[in-house]
């Protein structure tokens, strides 16, 4: 039984090697399944490839039985069908995967603690060369534009402090803010940092603490999207995503309460 099943498990990869080593043979399944019908030359329009190519590809596919040359048309047969919905389904969780890769490099394996395909249509931010500060822009956006907001924060920089504060002051922001236990230094020594601590520390609609241990990433909860960001080793800013999805919502509820239930206030 054993060595069946590995056989079966065999000649399935061989299949599907046989499929993907060619973007063509997927694609003219697709192609086919939208359409029903179509004769090579309709295929060749929605193809960039020789007549050699496109007619090699076709006879690949109707030799394993996955389509049929019917009065110069070809058509999907059954199996054809049930292979084309099945690489379909593959292609969107690779592509997934390698859209979310930059988030999930960085956070913590052990605090991961929901269904990442709940993440499957969250908006991902990754910092590239060209926009290196893409994730802390998108966090400042969002404090921007809400009433509430609360977060858990591993590190600390300038540019969102200063809008925290212009949010809080001049907008009237309610927020509330638990900070990592190794940013309090920085915040208090930090001239910088300190006279915007200040700032904000006397304001009502301004609550800040800090939590009893490491918060190993950014979690912000802007009253129905929830924000979620990674830093690597040195603390600097690697992606962020965001989502509305009522499972991120409950667990990031869960997570934020349950820090700051083990924190306390931030004395100046």
């Amino acid at each position: 039984m054993g060595g069946d099943s590995q056989r079966v498990e065999t000649d399935a990869i061989e299949v599907v090697n046989f499929l993907t080593q060619s973007p063509v043979r997927v694609a003219i399944l697709k192609h086919l399944s939208d359409a029903d019908r179509l004769r090579k030359s309709e295929l060749k329009e929605r193809f960039d490839v020789s007549q050699v190519t496109l007619t090699r590809n076709l006879d690949a596919l109707e030799e394993r039985a996955w389509i049929r040359n019917h009065v110069r048309e070809y058509e999907l047969l059954p199996s054809g069908k049930l292979v084309v919905d099945a690489v379909e389904t593959m292609l969107e969780t690779v592509e997934f995967v390698e859209s979310i890769q930059p988030f999930l490099r960085w956070f913590p394996e052990d605090e991961l603690e929901f269904d990442v395909t709940a993440l499957a249509d969250a908006t991902v931010v990754v910092a590239e060369s060209t926009n290196p500060y893409a994730p802390v822009n998108r966090h400042i956006e969002a404090m921007k534009t809400v009433d509430r907001f609360r977060c858990l924060l591993p590190v600390v920089g300038l540019p969102a402090m200063t809008v925290a504060r212009e949010s809080i002051l001049e907008r009237g922001t309610h927020q509330e803010i638990i900070y990592s236990p190794d940013v309090q230094s920085t915040l208090r020594t930090d001239p910088q940092y300190r006279e915007l601590l200040e700032d904000m520390h006397g304001c009502e609609n301004c609550r800040m603490r800090v939590a009893e241990s490491e918060i190993r990433y950014y979690l912000g909860l802007c009253e129905e999207r929830i924000q979620i960001g990674v830093q690597d080793d040195d603390g600097v800013p690697q992606a962020l995503v965001e989502t509305d999805r009522e499972a991120i919502r409950e667990w990031a509820t869960r997570t934020y309460r349950s820090y700051r239930k083990h924190s306390e206030p931030l004395a100046l």
